[in-house]
């Protein structure tokens, strides 16, 4: 989103983030209760003080580079996670591993599956996940890690794309009725272009962003909608 229309219709997003405006009973849920939840959970205060630690020993500049999530979008992710309790979890780039932290938090029963060709250079992804390594298989190619992630039985499937992915893969998680969560739509532009493309690819379900975190529910029970928030 350019920078004018991001403010000028910042009103109109404010506003539909509280609810107003939406017809729909399951996305007024969602954004009131999940979306914009300000009640505390019980993940939130190990999630901080992670995201501390970390900052204390970084640069602004190392933050940026290293793909740091924020503490507002760390929270939005655990909710959401929270929300639809997937069973298997599939990770698109391992970032800092606070969102894989996040996510794992949700359900001591769920797997991780997570795809970065680079895991082995990114020393503090691999240490904020030591002590979840049991749970997480790892993987350096993304159809393998797809199809490891939709095979067999499941109740609820997400997933999280932190960088690029492959869009043929991306359709096939939207076909599988899985949720995709997109970051980073704001800092990349094929990111960006990724969100474009998934939701000209979904025929029902309802998308939910605020031009820098996406999270699209295929859910073929719900009319097709598209809702731009703030957070």
């Amino acid at each position: 989103m350019g920078f004018p229309k991001k403010y000028l219709n910042a009103w109109s997003r404010h506003h539909r983030s509280g609810g107003f405006g939406i017809h729909s009973p399951f996305a007024y849920q969602f954004v009131r209760n999940v979306w914009r939840q300000p009640l505390p959970y019980y993940a939130y205060g190990g999630m901080r003080q992670l995201l501390n630690t970390i900052k204390a020993g970084t640069t602004p500049r190392q933050r940026r580079e290293m793909d740091l999530i924020s503490e507002k979008e760390a929270r939005l992710l655990f909710r959401v996670t929270n929300f639809f309790n997937p069973q298997r979890i599939l990770q698109v780039g391992a970032s800092t591993g606070v969102e894989s932290v996040a996510m794992l938090a949700v359900n001591s029963q769920s797997r991780l599956y997570m795809y970065d060709t680079q895991l082995e250079q990114k020393a503090l992804a691999v240490r904020v996940l030591k002590s979840q390594l049991d749970r997480v298989e790892c993987y350096d190619d993304v159809k393998v890690a797809a199809d490891d992630f939709l095979a067999g039985e499941a109740a609820s499937r997400l997933a999280l794309v932190n960088s690029p992915a492959d869009e043929t893969v991306l359709k096939r998680l939207l076909d599988a009725q899985c949720v995709l969560v997109l970051r980073n739509l704001n800092h990349d532009e094929s990111m960006s272009a990724l969100f474009d493309t998934c939701c000209q690819h979904m025929p029902m379900g309802q998308t939910y962003t605020n031009d820098k975190i996406a999270i699209l529910n295929p859910n073929p029970k719900l009319q097709r909608e598209d809702f731009l928030l703030w957070l």
